[in-house]
This record gives structure tokens, C-alpha cells and sequence, in this order.
């Protein structure tokens, strides 16, 4: 994200009154919207987005984990003008989940054959393709499984998953399911789509509905978000 796109961003979260997170880091989480609907208390996720154009760009690397969790996250989206110096804000919209769900499940049909090839193709190795790849042994080390996860695991996850010699090492069961890991993971990142953009057709649909917002941003998200949270 450039310096200028930072900033647009938290001049909608100040105007929406949202809880920021300044390094966004919060599992993906651009900003939360706190609110009170029939005695309950909710931290409702929400998606940040500033464009200069008619479409809206959203993430690199794109799979069924954005997807996911897309479909739980308010959009605040923010359109200002083309000024190189000093864009302007000119309009709004906040976009709940339902309003968003043709939007997202276009996107996951376009990227769902893929995913379900790479999970097929990561399930079909076997002992064979381990010794293969890691070489045949009675019980493969911890660091044997770093050279094939890499990074993708975390300490403590090499050591849960450790099933032999009192949890250090791994059986070649268990190294199979990390060789099935890594297969996944290699695949599933050839089936992701590179900033994909909310169209021009999909945001035209809000244009001049209560959708739109260009004043009183911070009540009318709140009434959105109440209407959506009401939803059957």
C-alpha cells in the first residue's frame, strides 16, 4: 500500500468512526466497527478500500481464505479524485456482505476448479512420491520437515505435529501429510488471482441507494450494519 492510499484510508476510518489498526496485522483486519444491536455487543469486521476510478482493487495472491473471510466483512469504500496532489473525497459506499455475495461468489467460481484441482492433487501423493522427494527413512527429523514447510509452520507447530521418538521426530505417516501440506499450498498458490477488482457493474447497482453515503458517514454505517445484522 502506497503512503497517499494509507492515508485516504484513515480519513474514512476518522469519518466512519471505526477502530483503526495502524499496522494491519490484526489477521487481515483493516478496521473493526463496534456497535450495540438488541443488548448485544458486536466487533463487526471491516474492509478498507480508496480508489480514483470506477472499480475498486483488493489484494494480491487472491485464494478461498480472502473469500472467506470476505464474506463476514462490511466494505467502506472511499472515491476520491484524480488530483495527483491532493485527492478529494467525493462519495462513499458501505457494502455489507449480502450486497457483496454476487460480487464474491463470481470470484470463488472463477478460482474454485483450480482449488479443488490442487486439493486433489495434494492428496493423491503417497509413500512413494515421500521417498521420492525426502529421501526413504524409518523416522524423518524436525528440520527434514522445515526443508519441505519451510516457513509455513510455526515452531510450535513442528512439534505438535511430531508423532515418534517421544514427539522428536516424524513417522513417515506424518511426514507424508506435511509433503500433502506443502504439495497444497504450491498448487493453491498458482490458483489465486492477482488483485482482482470489484467492478464498475457491481458498485453501479448502489449508486443512489442508502448505500451511498456523503454525509453523516459514522450514524448511516451503523444503520447499515443494524439492517444487515436484522437480516434473516
Amino acid at each position: 500500500m502506497t503512503v497517499q492510499d494509507d492515508e485516504r484510508e484513515r480519513e474514512l476510518v476518522r469519518l466512519f468512526n471505526l477502530d483503526w489498526d495502524p499496522a494491519h496485522q490484526r489477521a487481515g483486519v483493516d478496521a473493526l466497527l463496534k456497535l450495540t444491536h438488541q443488548a448485544a455487543e458486536y466487533r463487526i469486521e471491516v474492509e478498507v478500500k480508496s480508489t480514483t476510478t470506477d472499480t475498486v482493487s483488493t489484494a494480491r495472491d487472491v485464494g478461498m481464505d480472502h473469500i472467506a473471510k470476505w464474506r463476514r466483512k462490511l466494505f467502506v469504500i472511499g472515491f476520491y479524485s484524480r488530483d495527483a496532489r491532493r485527492p478529494e473525497l467525493l462519495r462513499c459506499m458501505c457494502l455489507t456482505p449480502i450486497d457483496m455475495k454476487p460480487w464474491i461468489d463470481a470470484l470463488e467460481e472463477k478460482i474454485g476448479v483450480d482449488f479443488r484441482i490442487a486439493e486433489r492433487s495434494a492428496s493423491s501423493l503417497w509413500l512413494e512420491d515421500l521417498w521420492a522427494v525426502c529421501g526413504r527413512q524409518d523416522l524423518y527429523s524436525a528440520t527434514d520437515a522445515q526443508r519441505v514447510l519451510k516457513q509455513q509452520w510455526s515452531k510450535y507447530q513442528y512439534l505438535a505435529a511430531a508423532d515418534a521418538a517421544d514427539g522428536q521426530a516424524f513417522s513417515p505417516a506424518a511426514m507424508l501429510q506435511v509433503l500433502r501440506l506443502r504439495a497444497g499450498y504450491i498448487a493453491q498458490r498458482g490458483a489465486t488471482l492477482n488483485n482482482p477488482h470489484i467492478s464498475k457493474k457491481h458498485l453501479l447497482r448502489f449508486v443512489g441507494t442508502d448505500r451511498d453515503i456523503q454525509s453523516d458517514w459514522a450514524a448511516r454505517i451503523r444503520l447499515i450494519a443494524a439492517g444487515w445484522l436484522a437480516a434473516p
